[in-house]
């Protein structure tokens, strides 16, 4: 989108360069991050103009998967925000934000439709040079989630009501889109991945990494 309104645009790959020394050699430079698991530290940020996308509402959920856990902790709307990078996780002001019903969304498909509302959000910050009148303030109260925490630590508790059960089974249909360990489920005894599952009204069906299933009857 840039490069078609004749602005220079560098893509770093991740894989060729030390990026600690990359980014704090910059100066004066304008730094979109996208889909970008880096922290940039403090020279960089003070040297630099940076812009971070988050598929979340900051005030819900800062960090990590928050697609998931927007689905988690039943929320009845996710979004997505672009904001400017300071010192904090997701803690700076924000340019521009959009809200998403999540309904019945598995977590692939809230992360798409967070994509598709993040790229309509980036046009229009071109459209106004990225100078926009009024920045969102950041409350920062958002929770942090970190890479290796998981809801319930990825376990399934065959208690819960058909309601939480379902929330649970899908946060964590992440698609190819995120690399996580596949929910788990005791089953006499033995603890047993969660493959795929599907959910039914009178029924939900797990079925699990070894081939086998487990229908659930009677749930609340």
């Amino acid at each position: 989108m840039l490069k078609e309104r004749n602005i220079p645009v560098e893509l770093v790959n991740y894989n060729d360069i030390n990026l600690d020394s990359y980014f704090n050699s910059l100066k004066n430079k304008f730094i979109i991050s996208a889909n970008n698991f880096y922290i940039f530290k403090s020279k960089c940020i003070e040297n630099n103009i940076i812009i971070n996308y988050h598929n979340a509402l900051i005030s819900k959920h800062r960090g990590v998967n928050a697609h998931i856990w927007a689905i988690w902790d039943d929320d009845e709307y996710s979004g997505i925000v672009w904001h400017r990078v300071d010192n904090g996780i997701d803690t700076g002001e924000i340019l521009i934000q959009k809200y998403i019903k999540i309904d019945n969304m598995s977590a692939k498909e809230l992360l798409l439709a967070q994509h598709r509302a993040a790229i309509e959000s980036f046009k229009e910050l071109i459209d106004v040079e990225f100078e926009v009148k009024q920045l969102i303030t950041n409350d920062k109260n958002g929770k942090l989630h970190k890479k290796k925490e998981l809801p319930n630590n990825g376990i399934l508790d065959l208690s819960w009501e058909q309601k939480k059960i379902n929330r649970f089974l899908r946060s964590f249909d992440v698609g190819v889109f995120c690399d996580i360990e596949y929910p788990k489920v005791e089953v006499n005894g033995v603890f047993l991945e969660i493959e795929s599952y599907e959910i039914n009204s009178d029924v939900i069906t797990l079925n699990f990494t070894n081939g086998e299933r487990l229908n659930l009857k009677g749930l609340k």
